[in-house]
């Protein structure tokens, strides 16, 4: 008898302890759950945030430079979920929730100034214009390289010297991305795609709001080349075509096939994701040209906000 007490308190102990160790380790788990997800507070928020207001005011003082003064930054709802290596917001607006998705992307090249002015002004129009788009689903990145455009000067690439219009994560990167920057470009650092695909938080940003939002259609607004560039799909799409030869015939702003490079967004969205993607490329970079390039293009904005995808 006393020996079967002796083991019944040893399992016990042996019991308790297991108990013990369990709860220890599932404390353990919270509390990592519970600082990933305080982490992942601490680089989101909204309009009212305070690095949403610092870098509305650092915007707010550029454009003070550039002459674009008819925008209200702090009556439309960004938000934002990353950061970008110096710390500035990757900030995004939506407005609406309609099924046929609109995605504007622009800012991707710190240094392709209007473009920038060109979203942030429509974002400002659909903003004091809901009824027009109730039943619209709008999705509006206008600076997906913050800490290119307020470099001294502007750079192409981002805060880690990668041009992230060649860092996606396309099936042809790993063979062809390095490969032809150093071919094609001389190793041209205004083109690095980094060493690795999707490395970037600018290109996992456009990436999420691709996921998140799965748009029908994708334009983004880049410069100084000149033209619109359908991107892709290649196949079933007539009708896009068509509508995108008569935009350029009434903007009287010509139509080209540039073509994609690995690491793209029209190579990630258009050709593989097959979503509908045009880039506009301004006629210059000029910020002084900002507000003309705005009056002329909007009208097509809308248009192809009103496309079915």
């Amino acid at each position: 008898m006393h020996t079967i007490l002796i083991q019944y308190i040893r399992m016990d102990s042996i019991t308790m302890r297991n108990h013990v160790l369990r709860i220890g380790r599932t404390i353990l788990y919270l509390s990592a759950f519970c600082f990933f997800l305080s982490g992942q507070h601490a680089s989101a928020g909204d309009a009212s945030s305070k690095e949403m207001q610092d870098l509305i005011s650092a915007l707010e003082g550029r454009f003070s430079i550039y002459g674009w003064n008819d925008v209200k930054l702090n009556e439309i709802p960004w938000e934002y979920h990353r950061v970008t290596q110096a710390g500035q917001p990757l900030f995004f607006a939506q407005f609406g929730s309609g099924s046929n998705c609109t995605l504007f992307i622009s800012g991707v090249h710190g240094d392709e100034l209007p473009t920038v002015y060109l979203l942030l002004k429509l974002a400002d129009f659909i903003k004091n214009n809901p009824a027009q788009f109730e039943d619209q689903c709008i999705i509006i990145a206008p600076l997906a390289n913050p800490d290119g455009f307020f470099a001294d000067p502007p750079t192409r690439v981002n805060g880690s010297g990668i041009d992230i219009n060649r860092n996606f994560p396309t099936k042809d990167w790993q063979a062809k991305a390095l490969s032809l920057w150093k071919k094609n470009t001389d190793e041209n650092k205004r083109y690095y795609p980094g060493s690795k695909a999707g490395s970037e938080q600018e290109t996992l940003f456009q990436i999420a709001l691709i996921n998140r939002f799965k748009p029908r259609k994708i334009l983004t607004i880049h410069s100084p080349l000149g033209f619109y560039d359908y991107d892709g799909p290649s196949t079933g799409l007539d009708a896009f075509g068509e509508w995108v030869d008569k935009i350029s015939k009434e903007t009287e702003f010509p139509l080209k096939k540039y073509g994609i490079y690995p690491g793209s967004l029209g190579n990630y969205a258009g050709v593989e994701r097959n979503i509908l993607t045009l880039t506009l490329e301004l006629p210059t970079s000029d910020p002084a040209k900002a507000s003309e390039y705005y009056d002329k293009f909007y009208p097509a904005f809308l248009k192809f906000i009103d496309l079915s995808g």
